[in-house]
């Protein structure tokens, strides 16, 4: 292959990796937004709120919470997490939605952080749901007073816009989140020949205008 040819197919293949792991989520980790903390470094939000860029708040109200709060809870990325529970025991729970550009069929990872708590009871849950699909999923049944553990949620947009939700499911007075992402991981086999395709027709393009 032409040197030229060589470097215009690394400039395509660079482009679609580009592509597929850049985080499609805006303040996944509730960094930004209007804090004004009420008390003990926290700031309950309602159903309907917009207070952190990028998200709404549904189902119930939450805890938005910053550094120096007394329960012995840190963010898992940043300074700044939520508590689907506003730190009240029992359902019930709260939750953030964001709605992300995608394309329908292409396939996208969810990727979250789930905080638990010894001290504030366990397990800890919520459900994820994007594209009609959903899945639900809970902290271990020991560990200590602060604990984040990864977790991954995979679905197939259907559509060029897609609401990403997360909503408590179970808990006690405390049901974690913090450092979510979502990226495109699979392109389908077809739109792989089409870009193909794609390339050659700029190349082939390129050529004829050299001549």
């Amino acid at each position: 292959m032409p040197s030229h040819l060589k470097s215009t197919a690394v400039g395509l293949a660079c482009l679609v990796c580009s592509v597929a792991h850049a985080n499609l989520i805006t303040n996944g980790s509730f960094e930004s937004g209007t804090f004004a903390p009420q008390g003990s470094q926290t700031m309950t939000l309602n159903p309907g709120a917009t207070s952190i860029s990028g998200w709404q708040i549904v189902n119930d109200s939450l805890a938005w919470i910053g550094v120096g709060d007394p329960w012995g809870l840190d963010a898992q990325d940043g300074s700044f997490f939520l508590d689907l529970s506003d730190y009240a025991a029992g359902a019930p729970f709260s939750g953030v939605q964001q709605t992300v550009l995608t394309t329908p069929g292409y396939e996208y990872t969810v990727e979250f952080y789930l905080g638990s708590s010894n001290r504030w009871g366990r397990p800890s849950a919520l459900t994820v749901s994007a594209a009609g699909q959903s899945f639900n999923f809970a902290s271990p049944t020991t560990g200590t007073n602060n604990d984040w553990q990864l977790f991954s949620f995979d679905f197939v947009a259907s559509a060029s816009a897609t609401t990403i939700s997360f909503v408590g499911s179970s808990g006690v007075n405390y049901i974690g989140l913090d450092n979510v992402s979502a990226t495109l991981t699979a392109v389908p086999e077809p739109m792989s020949s089409v870009l193909v395709l794609a390339g050659v027709a700029v190349l082939c393009a390129h050529q004829r205008k050299r001549r």
